[in-house]
């Protein structure tokens, strides 16, 4: 194992692609907080729908905060997966660490320890984020409540880059890689609109996405004035939800295994 990761982390530092996604997904998590508390707080002038700052920013309302700040830019994070997968097929790094006396199984359980890592980074950031952000109101002691959010981002995280993993084993190539994973969900929003929520709320993206949803959406649906009906926007639980990405994740993962076990590395 230790030996796996010493030469995943040799490849990975020597990728300047790498660290200037991952430096630019550290700024944007933070700064996308910042503004969408400024949208909300624009929005509030006018609709009176949202909390106020210091609520949205203190425990425990800010762990669905910064997940939900933080899930779009799984999206660019997920390039990084892209770029050292379809690295290893263009370079053919996988051959050669067999050649190297590397087992096939070794090669494989690499890459899926790499993205194990690049998750787990991901979620512990967000959660040093929600703790800064939670912190500076001081008002820590309720820090736990709502904490299973940053669980549900850390599966969420998975299962992005479950689909970006996929992808980059059957297509090789990392510009029609990422093309494509984005052509996916964008596909999969637009075909969304035409159908029911019903059948949509059962979409893998759009499943995966409910993991983080918008903070305090709920609660304005149900303070609204008029006939109150959740379950026209959240048609599965939340517990639902995360089952579902879980099965979701779990197939991005086999296929990617069987392809690798049957692929001429």
């Amino acid at each position: 194992m230790k030996k796996l990761i010493q030469i995943e982390w040799i490849k990975i530092k020597k990728l300047n692609s790498v660290k200037i996604i991952l430096a630019i997904y550290m700024a944007l998590i933070p700064l996308a907080m910042l503004g969408m508390n400024a949208f909300f707080e624009r929005l509030n002038t006018k609709l009176k729908l949202f909390p106020t700052s210091e609520t949205m920013f203190s425990f425990p309302n800010i762990w669905n905060l910064v997940t939900y700040s933080a899930s779009f830019f799984n999206l660019l994070l997920a390039v990084v997966v892209i770029i050292l997968a379809t690295n290893e097929f263009s370079n053919r790094t996988l051959r050669q660490h067999v050649i190297d006396g590397l087992t096939k199984r070794q090669v494989i359980a690499s890459k899926f320890i790499v993205i194990l890592f690049f998750s787990m980074v991901a979620t512990a950031y967000v959660f040093i984020i929600g703790t800064i952000f939670g912190l500076s109101q001081g008002k820590g002691l309720d820090w736990y409540t709502n904490v299973h959010y940053i669980g549900l981002f850390f599966v969420q995280t998975l299962c992005y880059f479950g689909l970006a993993f996929l992808l980059s084993v059957l297509l090789t190539r990392p510009a029609v890689t990422i093309v494509l994973f984005y052509g996916v969900l964008f596909v999969e929003a637009v075909v969304g609109i035409f159908l029911p929520e019903s059948v949509y709320a059962f979409m893998p993206m759009n499943n995966i996405s409910k993991l983080t949803p918008l903070p305090f959406f709920r609660e304005i649906l149900m303070s609204n004035p008029g006939p109150k009906d959740p379950h026209k926007f959240y048609i599965l639980d939340m517990w639902q939800v995360a089952v579902l990405s879980l099965l979701y994740m779990g197939v991005f993962y086999a296929i990617a295994l069987f392809r690798l076990n049957r692929k001429d590395l």
